[in-house]
């Protein structure tokens, strides 16, 4: 890595994951770390900077699992849907 740089320090559990999710992908653990990074610093945080701040402002928050498994029902209705 270049001098200017940065250097990250993981635990252990995360660094083992990252390898293994690296080893996965094919791809070398720094240029696979690198890519994580770029796709999570991408996008509009805009949305996300509005969320958190109703979050602080109200308390309110959205329970992911409760989120996740309301996403899961509607793609599975989609694609049976599409099927039908």
């Amino acid at each position: 890595m270049a001098d200017d740089g940065l250097k990250l320090e993981l635990n252990q559990a995360l660094s083992e994951r990252l390898k293994e999710a690296a080893d996965a992908a094919g791809r070398p653990v720094d240029a696979f770390a690198a890519e994580l990074i770029a796709d999570g610093l991408d996008g509009d945080w805009a949305e996300s900077y509005a969320r958190f701040a109703e979050y602080k402002r109200t308390g309110e928050y959205l329970d992911a699992p409760a989120v996740m498994e309301t996403f899961r029902k509607t793609v599975a209705a989609r694609v049976h849907a599409q099927r039908s």
